[in-house]
């Protein structure tokens, strides 16, 4: 008996010891057109239970505007996924390796398709941007001098009505799919599954340019002096999910 005893508490032990850090994960909010937030895709809560068992982490989901999830992550409250780096952020914010890249598409009627190569190919125009998002320092400093914004909510079927109505030339998304085609597809897609309005014909007739305005590298990020631990921990499994190819599983399913 006394042996059972005390082999069950030497068993207990480092139970107890490794607990699991909880921490709030900030996302930036999506909804759709009749204002409700939209969950992540499967495949990024997939993601996220990989790094939770990768990093012994649990995942508090907290959904917030592009800004206010800037201004609580600087202010410590947990962990922001999904950020790209720019000179601003750097000020206040720490990052970890890169998870995976998103591309900037550029978006526009089917009739009033532009070529563009680079930022000076904006000029004139009126922009589409998720508010309080980042394209990028170049993008940042022009944005207003050489080309206008037209700042929106996160509804992407939203923001296609008003490209459709000529509020703005061009809209800028951000996709992992590296082929415009296969965003055009996605698009269409998102239009096809919210039901807030009948879609007329000139919401539909959009084009994805074939040059996307850049490849975003996105992060976890995290204030400045805070939760570096947790920032190592999170690197292993980012080197470790790209070396295993885990990563890319994740986010490209077996159709």
């Amino acid at each position: 008996m006394t042996t059972c005893l005390l082999l069950c508490i030497c068993i207990q032990i480092p139970l107890a010891a490794a607990e699991i850090e909880k921490i709030p994960l900030l996302v930036r909010e999506l909804r759709n057109d009749q204002g409700e937030i939209i969950p992540v895709k499967d495949d990024i809560r997939q993601l996220f239970l990989y790094f939770e068992r990768e990093a012994s982490v649990s995942f508090e989901v907290r959904y917030y505007p592009m800004a206010r999830l800037l201004h609580n992550v600087k202010n410590g409250e947990g962990i922001a996924f999904g950020l790209s780096k720019n000179s601003e952020r750097l000020e206040s914010m720490q990052f970890s390796d890169f998870i995976y890249a998103n591309y900037v598409w550029l978006v526009t009627p089917r009739t009033r398709q532009f070529h563009f190569n680079q930022i000076g190919d904006l000029k004139g125009k009126t922009v589409g941007v998720i508010r309080g998002v980042s394209y990028g320092d170049e993008f940042d400093q022009r944005k207003n001098d050489a080309f206008k914004v037209e700042e929106d909510t996160a509804s992407h079927v939203a923001r296609l009505k008003k490209l459709s109505m000529h509020r703005m030339d061009v809209m800028l998304f951000g996709a992992r799919q590296a082929d415009p085609n296969a965003v055009h597809t996605l698009l269409r897609h998102m239009q096809s599954v919210d039901k807030s309005h009948v879609l007329d014909a000139a919401e539909i007739d959009f084009a994805v340019l074939s040059t996307p305005l850049r490849i975003d590298e996105l992060h976890f990020a995290t204030a400045l002096n805070k939760h570096g631990e947790l920032i190592k921990r999170l690197n292993l499994a980012i080197a470790r999910g790209k070396k295993t190819g885990e990563i890319s599983r994740i986010l490209s399913p077996v159709k």
